[in-house]
């Protein structure tokens, strides 16, 4: 969309930002970067609040700019190079995302986790391994491999986690979708299009404290090779540890889940995680919907490389016949040059042979009788070589004049590509 700053500010001084962002198919702060980029002042925090409360506030003034390549604001939906499908079920996900926020408020707590029953098929080995599985040191329970969802989740989160998968299995069942496990992820299929997503456990990294069993060891450690070093005992320098007994860095368990659909396209939604006042569990609806957007995405998209791909094939071909077609015309100029080099040589040995004496004529023997012979015979052979019936039925050139023209474009000649694009006549 186009507009000027006078409209732009107009708009974001009726009613919120973040409103008028929505209107356009972008964010909040896409909108106010937009606004600071083009010198449009905003309302600042509070605003609105106050305005509300019946409080005097005051409009900030829009100041004239010199540059005129600031007053033309140029504002993309970040999901309009979507096909309509896709951005038809991201649009409606969003009014029924809305839906849901007016009747149910976030809130700011974890949900009760229940236990699942009746686990659906496509989770049920995951949800075996994790419930069974033995933690590691660091309380890990891991379940990737075949046939498995590819999670990797602290034990204490093991249960809440097999709710999330068996309540987007079912929901995705719902829509006609099947979850598949595929080793290191999850993923649907439909047709000829795949989506893969997976659900993890945020870790972060900490400075690791050494405990004092650790330290004590560090000193045990130095302290022996102190005295390897003391005895010049290089060997046994050498041998033991140098490094600190502790890694640098400790793996902590964060408890926030995060959902991740592994896609590449612009303007699709692609993470759901834990927040202060969501958690995943609330977002599946969303989550499904994204599925669905991706898919019909990968749709889109599959269904122009193929046109893309025919349409190069296309060109491919009519460029092959014009290349034929060049190659033809180059072999009929060449012909025709020489059709006409034998009419100029049959002309030259007619006016030769007009030229002869009466006596060379009537010779009925000797050298000059048998040249005259032996040129009258090329005579003929030229000549029958000029005639055009006998010429264009010719084994040789044949080809060259066909009845039916299988080099005929009847788009004309193909344009020559603009560097990755084709252009083509239509």
């Amino acid at each position: 969309m186009k507009l000027s700053r006078r409209e732009l500010y107009e708009l974001v001084w009726s009613k919120p930002v973040e409103k008028v962002a929505e209107d356009f198919g972008i964010s909040g702060g896409g909108l106010a970067k937009i606004c600071e980029r083009h010198r449009i002042p905003s309302p600042p925090h509070g605003y609105w609040a106050r305005l509300a409360a019946g409080q005097s506030v005051k409009k900030a003034i829009l100041r004239d700019v010199s540059d005129p390549l600031f007053d033309r604001v140029v504002i993309e939906s970040t999901i309009a190079g979507l096909s309509e499908e896709t951005q038809s079920i991201i649009r409606e996900a969003k009014a029924e995302e809305a839906v849901r926020q007016r009747e149910s408020p976030p809130v700011s707590n974890l949900p009760e986790v229940q236990v699942a029953q009746n686990i659906h098929r496509s989770i049920d080995l995951t949800a075996r391994l994790l419930r069974k599985g033995k933690a590691d040191a660091s309380g890990t329970i891991s379940a990737v491999g075949a046939g498995l969802c590819g999670i990797v989740i602290h034990g204490d989160r093991v249960e809440r986690t097999v709710s999330i998968l068996n309540a987007l299995a079912i929901a995705l069942e719902t829509d006609g979708l099947d979850l598949q496990a595929d080793g290191g992820r999850m993923k649907v299929i439909v047709g000829a299009d795949e989506v893969a997503f997976t659900l993890t456990e945020l870790i972060k990294r900490e400075a690791h404290s050494p405990t004092e069993k650790e330290l004590a060891l560090y000193e045990k450690q130095q302290a022996q090779r102190k005295r390897a070093a003391d005895r010049q005992d290089w060997g046994l320098h050498l041998s033991l540890p140098y490094g600190k007994p502790w890694p640098e860095f400790d793996r902590v368990h964060t408890g926030k889940l995060v959902f991740s659909i592994e896609s590449w396209a612009r303007g699709l939604r692609k993470t759901w995680a834990d927040g202060k006042t969501q958690a995943v569990e609330a977002m599946l609806e969303d989550i499904v919907a994204g599925i669905k957007a991706t898919l019909a995405n990968e749709k889109s998209e599959r269904e122009r490389r193929e046109e893309d791909t025919r349409i190069r094939a296309k060109m491919a071909h009519r460029r092959d016949l014009s290349k034929k077609r060049k190659e033809r015309e180059e072999q009929r100029t060449a012909y025709l040059s020489q059709l006409l080099q034998r009419r100029r040589q049959a002309s030259e040995v007619r006016d030769w042979l007009a030229s002869l004496p009466s006596d060379v004529e009537n010779e009925q023997s000797g050298e000059a009788r048998r040249m005259r012979i032996w040129v009258q015979e090329r005579l003929a052979d030229i000549e029958a070589h000029i005639n055009l019936q006998k010429a264009i039925n010719g084994p040789d050139e044949k080809s060259l004049f066909p009845e039916t023209d299988d080099l005929h474009d009847p788009l004309g000649e193909p344009a020559e590509p603009q560097g990755d694009f084709w252009q083509y006549n239509t």
